[in-house]
């Protein structure tokens, strides 16, 4: 049985915090350990309770959401931060994630979406979707002095398509039943992946794959 992935929230809205708070309590892998409405309060609880996840809200009134964020990432580096915000433009999921967020979520996706995000981001450190692959592509293409990156060792056919789900934010199970593989054998192409790239985290086998044409939008 999954160990329990403890969750914290912070949401200045009363109601959109009860409504998550709400529908996260019906997964039993998901346990609620704080729920506030402001970063200042975020960093008290996390002083003293321990937090896996942090859904974090950037407009909220004491501190907000990007402060906490950094001071989350400077202190706690073992905590890992998903965004949710209305705002959802190309710089502002960029300059979040270089202010250290795991994911960046819009407040008016579906609850799915959430849970799929809390896994991927305590299971392989990052959650990516389309929106987020879009704004890093960008990035790199705007970039005029990012150069391709090759491996000294070249990626196998099966490690390429493992690649390309994990930029489509795909997490191991995915990859496992879309390609009939054992989720062991999708972790060991994993870390060859890691190794041959020299990525440390799935944003750069993100970057690796868009700057060697291996993944495109």
């Amino acid at each position: 049985m999954r160990k329990k992935i403890r969750v914290a929230i912070a949401e200045d809205h009363e109601l959109v915090r009860q409504g998550i708070i709400n529908l996260l309590s019906d997964e039993e892998s998901l346990t609620i350990v704080s729920a506030v409405s402001n970063g200042a309060e975020l960093l008290n609880e996390v002083r003293t309770k321990t937090v896996d996840i942090i859904l974090l809200d950037l407009e909220m009134p004491v501190m907000g959401g990007k402060e906490a964020l950094k001071v989350i990432t400077s202190r706690y580096p073992s905590i890992r931060v998903i965004i949710l915000s209305m705002h959802y433009a190309d710089d502002f999921i960029i300059d979040c994630i270089g202010a250290g967020a795991r994911g960046f979520l819009p407040k008016n996706c579906d609850i799915e979406k959430v849970i799929d995000a809390i896994y991927a981001v305590h299971d392989q450190g990052y959650y990516f979707d389309d929106k987020m692959s879009k704004a890093l592509l960008f990035q790199v293409m705007e970039n005029k002095d990012v150069q391709p990156v090759f491996s000294d060792e070249p990626l196998t056919a099966r490690e390429i398509e493992i690649v390309k789900y994990i930029c489509e934010g795909k997490t191991n199970q995915n990859i496992a039943d879309d390609l009939y593989l054992s989720i062991r054998t999708v972790e060991v192409h994993r870390k060859n992946i890691s190794k041959k790239t020299n990525a440390t985290n799935v944003v750069g086998v993100v970057i690796y794959a868009i700057k060697n044409g291996f993944y495109k939008i």
